[in-house]
């Protein structure tokens, strides 16, 4: 919505120095109302705005994924199912969780590492990125830093 969770996902890729990544947004574009009017789209399962992103979604070649959502009450949006059925089966593979928040957020990170590992996820790291207006790189990239530490050691 305000573009948070973007920021944060591009400190902490500035970060992961030590891995090769390719970086896929999904994001809601258009003005405020346009982007509500997209979230009330995707609590009805209708995906058909971000389709062409939503089909590039192959985590088959990389041996490590960072997921990162903005969190609405204490839980993801909806489309964060979305993503993980359309990822299918992890089958082990390194994952690494985020959220942004402006009050709450730590049981939006309990139920996304909960439905990752349902699909065959390993969650090795989490982090949450609270404040009320702008979250700035300081921590994003902090938390980078430490990826490259923990999937290297």
């Amino acid at each position: 919505m305000s573009g948070r969770t973007k920021k944060t996902a591009e400190a902490i890729a500035s970060a992961l120095n030590n891995h090769e990544m390719s970086y896929l947004p999904i994001e809601l574009t258009g003005k405020f109302v346009e982007k509500i009017k997209k979230l009330d789209k995707f609590e009805n399962n209708d995906y058909s705005d971000i389709e062409s992103q939503l089909s590039n979604l192959d985590v088959s070649n990389y041996g490590l994924i960072i997921i990162g959502m903005p969190t609405y009450g204490n839980s993801p949006p909806k489309i964060f199912n979305e993503i993980l059925r359309r990822l299918g089966n992890l089958n082990g593979k390194m994952v690494v969780i985020f959220n942004t928040a402006r009050f709450t957020g730590g049981k939006c990170l309990d139920f996304m590492k909960e439905k990752i590992e349902e699909v065959g996820g390993r969650v090795i790291d989490q982090s949450k990125f609270r404040k009320l207006f702008w979250i700035g790189t300081k921590n994003a990239i902090k938390f980078g830093k430490q990826i490259n530490e923990n999937v290297n050691s």
